[in-house]
């Protein structure tokens, strides 16, 4: 185990994309690029092109992964493979033929940068460099430019400071800049974030803009978050990967993201996500916004926006938990409460924790406040992601205005505690800080059963595609991505394309892991779960086919004047039951219920 970590620390990767060679001080007649292996009889002499001025390029089309180094040289070997080692062909660049290159480096590749000599000398260091200047932004995404007002620093979360701002889409026509440098536009900015606060120097913030703008295609809004996700060394993937899947799953709303180069007072700062924020709207969460100290007893019903918080915050009605923890919910929508709404939402808190604590566990009480479909679907997708703390914190409900409307789990928001661990467990099974509720719902059957319904409609029907989403955004990010490394090399992602491997061989266990648990899923049940239903009815060649997401004990056809015509006892989840062209009543019993279907067979 020890030798095979040695050899993948050694080796480096040649980047798929653009980069250059500054030949002002080496004054190379032609340069070629010149990489290979150190064990491996495998080197590569690639001819670079002239760009401009003393500036030359070169393109790869794909990685080159598992390399020893590299070496910029004016040589007259030809372009195509050597079968020799890296070292052995250097060496012969030298000493052989007697022809001029730089020193030999493993430096990580700078894609769009440019690698600049320290002088003309044979065997010159070098050093990769932005083509941005100072600023040393990639310019491969869009670039949102920010300037406080007389450069101010951003010390606080609670304290905004003026600044104005324009969005550079770099090229990107998909996306509309916003602003220019000589029109920039009025907006706020402050911190945001409780630990990615505190414990890191690649800071989250939350803007306000002067007016509501549409930026990158999202909808108009004054309020926004730049998440750096300085906590992920996963791609930048957590977030990204649990707001698609949220997406797949059809949850009411899920926040928007895009990725975005951030340059504050002149400062390249790295890599961001300007991300829409949890908030009451039309755009977002919809909801009724319920007034600040509303006194009238149905106004006081909703709408209701909260956070199940892991800190002590002043806007805060706390609970204990039927297992003795404290539940902390921070109101977010109505900000300010009065007497009428706070003894509101804690009855109603304290009602829905002592209908799940219940001893008897087929009783449905807790259901009279809480959605069961949507918390199954939220469950599901933080399963997925084996986040450990999606009950925990940064855990929104929200609930519109009436008497009889249900809290509604969602929507999703932080994924930053996603595959921490390696044991295969659920979520709620020992969690390293406590996960509220889940673990006691999962003891009710009704809740298990939905949520196996869920998982089986969502892996046959939505979970395809979900890798090639992957290898799009980090293709998106990956230029952006060694630029924010340079600056912000102690919070890993160095090397984009092991993140993400990674990231994906953690996402195929989990999800293997959870089809031995809830079962395969069951293409063709869009329609049946889409409408709270567990079995789908069609038409197939000379007959009907059945599909579950339980076992069907018995499947009947009727003809049109009641008789039966075919009958099947399958005791499984998929069968087809043979029968003439016709139209048919399909009568089909589980062990929870029974379903009628009208099917034309042609």
């Amino acid at each position: 185990m020890c030798a095979l970590m040695t050899l993948c620390a050694s080796a480096m990767v040649i980047p798929k994309g653009t980069f250059y060679f500054d030949n002002s001080k080496t004054k190379y007649a032609n340069v070629k690029f010149v990489y290979g292996s150190d064990n491996r009889k495998e080197t590569y002499v690639v001819s670079m092109t002239h760009d401009t001025g003393d500036r030359w390029k070169i393109t790869f089309d794909k990685e080159v992964p598992d390399m020893y180094r590299y070496t910029f040289a004016a040589t007259s070997l030809q372009d195509g493979k050597i079968e020799d080692t890296f070292p052995n062909v250097k060496e012969a660049i030298s000493k052989t033929y007697n022809e001029l290159r730089t020193a030999t480096t493993s430096a990580t590749i700078l894609v769009g940068g440019i690698f600049v000599p320290t002088s003309g000398d044979n065997w010159a260091q070098g050093e990769w460099q932005s083509l941005n200047g100072s600023a040393s932004y990639s310019g491969s995404l869009p670039t949102l430019f920010i300037n406080t007002e007389n450069g101010a620093s951003i010390v606080s979360k609670e304290t905004y400071v003026n600044a104005t701002y324009y969005l550079d889409n770099m090229g990107d026509e998909s996306v509309a800049s916003v602003g220019s440098e000589t029109e920039q536009l009025p907006m706020e900015i402050r911190g945001r974030g409780n630990y990615t606060w505190t414990g890191f120097d690649k800071k989250p913030y939350r803007i306000k803009l002067g007016s509501k703008t549409p930026l990158l295609g999202m909808k108009k809004s004054k309020l926004f978050a730049l998440l750096a996700h300085a906590d992920d060394q996963l791609g930048f993937l957590r977030n990204e990967v649990g707001f698609e899947l949220s997406r797949r799953m059809g949850l009411d709303w899920t926040p928007s993201t895009h990725p975005v180069e951030v340059v504050l007072n002149g400062s390249y700062i790295g890599l961001y996500f300007l991300t829409e924020t949890v908030r009451v709207d039309s755009d977002r969460v919809n909801i009724v916004e319920q007034e600040d100290q509303e006194t009238d007893a149905e106004a006081i019903t909703g709408g209701w926006l909260v956070e199940i918080d892991n800190y002590d915050e002043d806007l805060q009605v706390r609970i204990t938990e039927g297992n003795g923890e404290r539940i902390r919910f921070t109101y977010k929508t109505p900000e300010l409460l009065s007497s009428a709404q706070e003894n509101y939402l804690r009855n109603q808190m304290n009602a829905l924790d002592d209908a799940i604590y219940v001893t008897n566990k087929n009783s449905t009480e807790w259901e009279d406040y809480v959605d069961l479909e949507t918390l199954a679907r939220f469950y599901v997708v933080q399963e997925i992601m084996d986040n450990t703390e999606s009950f925990h914190g940064s855990c929104y409900m929200h609930k519109d205005k009436g008497a009889d409307t249900k809290w509604k789990f969602g929507p999703v928001w932080d994924f930053g505690c996603t595959y921490y661990t390696s044991s295969q467990n659920f979520i709620y099974v020992n969690p390293p800080y406590g996960q509220t509720w889940i673990g006691e719902i999962a003891k009710f059957p009704r809740f298990q059963a939905k949520v196996k319904d869920i998982w089986k409609w969502f892996k046959g029907n939505k979970y395809e595609g979900v890798e090639e989403y992957i290898d799009d955004f980090i293709d998106k990010i990956g230029v952006a991505s060694q630029y924010n490394y340079r600056k912000w090399s102690k919070y890993g992602n160095g090397n984009i394309s092991d993140a993400k491997k990674n990231f994906k061989n953690k996402l195929t266990s989990r999800i293997s892991w959870l089809v031995k648990q809830w079962g395969e899923g069951v293409v063709g049940l869009e329609d049946a779960i889409a409408n709270n239903v567990a079995v789908s009815v069609t038409a197939c060649h000379g007959g009907v086919r059945v599909m579950g997401t339980e076992a069907l004990k018995v499947v009947n056809i009727y003809d049109m004047s009641g008789r039966v015509v075919a009958t099947a006892n399958p005791n499984s989840e998929d069968v087809t039951v043979i029968c003439n062209n016709g139209l048919y009543v399909v009568e089909v019993i589980t062990d929870s219920d029974i379903y009628r279907h009208k099917v034309v067979v042609r």
